[in-house]
């Protein structure tokens, strides 16, 4: 990589990060923005979901037998995994150095371990998949700023900014790549995009840690839904889209794997990521209407109608039953703001849409 690009990002770490720290400072969570951002980077389950998010991406590749279009080797072959995989180990030591030189009081030390690592993640991700990798996970990080913008709070509209502010970077660095052909614009690109997806575990995983293995538990259902209702919506799938619905099956079965080895916070970050990936498949249809609103309006409601047969009349459920009416409103919201935020209703639809498979599958089994 050109050390233009490492210097560059090392500075957004820096700014982004750790403007208000001293560097020999150790920050908690009670530290501000700052060192909450700075203890993501370097978290042990957080990185973790990273690499385990590629090394889904590999075993999806590797299931369909068909190379990815953008993919810097012409064939998913096992060298080329290997390799990918070898750069992942790379990636774990560093994120283990970075949590050394974190607790040891080396805040600045720590966040360039830490960006170091996620450079290994983002190399091997590309490996694999090309520029693949950037568009999935652009499409992914814009699912979560919704999800965020949906659940807004003070301490989530400081990372929602800092997300933004990733997101803004990754866009500029492919912009860059775009331009030059150089692999390593399109590295850096990702690795903002898999820092952005760190950051947002804060939300997710921080704010819940007393009822994350209820929230586990409850993420794998929801994982598991999304799968069904995006290969019954895609029906025959593309290379691309079987893919991606491979990776996502991986990593829900990782995610049930870290829940029964009591890595809960794990196992949340890898079923939240499996819901992301599902909306992906479905974006990749190409038998999808041009106006995807209004295909995921018809997704949406064709889901929502399942639900309330499934329910009955009257409701066989009382809980279900307003899980039902929150999901009509909810869906009410997301067509209304359609013409001025047609992404972000997308988004908002997808969730209606796999809130309702949950109560159909619920439903039916009570």
């Amino acid at each position: 990589m050109r050390k233009p690009t490492i210097n560059t990002l090392l500075a957004l770490a820096l700014v982004g990060g750790l403007a208000a720290c001293d560097d020999s400072s150790v920050l908690g969570p009670d530290d501000g923005i700052e060192g909450t951002i700075v203890q993501l980077m370097v978290d042990e389950d957080l990185t973790e979901a990273l690499i385990i998010d590629v090394e889904a991406a590999i075993a999806g590749v590797l299931d369909v037998g068909a190379p990815s279009s953008g993919a810097l080797t012409a064939q998913p072959n096992p060298d080329a995994a290997d390799q990918a995989r070898a750069l992942l180990e790379q990636a774990r030591e560093k994120f283990r150095q970075a949590r050394q030189a974190w607790i040891g009081g080396d805040t600045q030390r720590a966040a360039e371990l830490a960006l170091e690592g996620r450079l290994l993640v983002a190399e091997a991700m590309v490996l694999v998949l090309g520029e693949e990798a950037y568009v999935q996970l652009l499409e992914r990080v814009d699912q979560i700023i919704t999800w965020l913008e949906e659940q807004i709070d003070e301490e989530a509209s400081e990372l929602l900014t800092r997300i933004r502010q990733l997101k803004s970077e990754a866009e500029a660095f492919y912009a860059d790549y775009q331009g030059s052909q150089d692999v390593a614009d399109l590295h850096a690109a990702v690795e903002r995009l898999l820092l952005a997806v760190q950051i947002a575990h804060r939300e997710r995983v921080h704010q819940r840690r007393e009822q994350i293995h209820r929230h586990a538990q409850h993420s794998i259902f929801m994982a598991t839904m999304a799968l069904a209702l995006a290969e019954e919506v895609a029906g025959e799938f593309t290379p691309e889209q079987e893919r991606v619905f491979r990776h996502a099956v991986h990593l829900r079965n990782d995610a049930v794997l870290a829940l029964e080895a009591g890595r809960w916070r794990l196992s949340l970050a890898l079923s939240r990521a499996v819901v992301n990936l599902s909306m992906v498949v479905v974006i990749l249809d190409p038998d999808l209407p041009e106006n995807k609103v209004l295909a995921l309006i018809a997704v949406s409601e064709g889901a929502l109608e399942q639900a309330e047969l499934a329910l009955g009349d009257p409701p066989s459920d009382e809980f279900l039953a307003a899980l039902l009416v929150h999901a009509r409103l909810v869906q009410i919201r997301a067509i209304q703001i359609s013409d001025t935020f047609p992404r972000r209703a997308v988004h908002i639809l997808w969730y209606v849409a796999v809130t309702a498979r949950a109560i159909t599958e619920a439903a039916s089994a009570s």
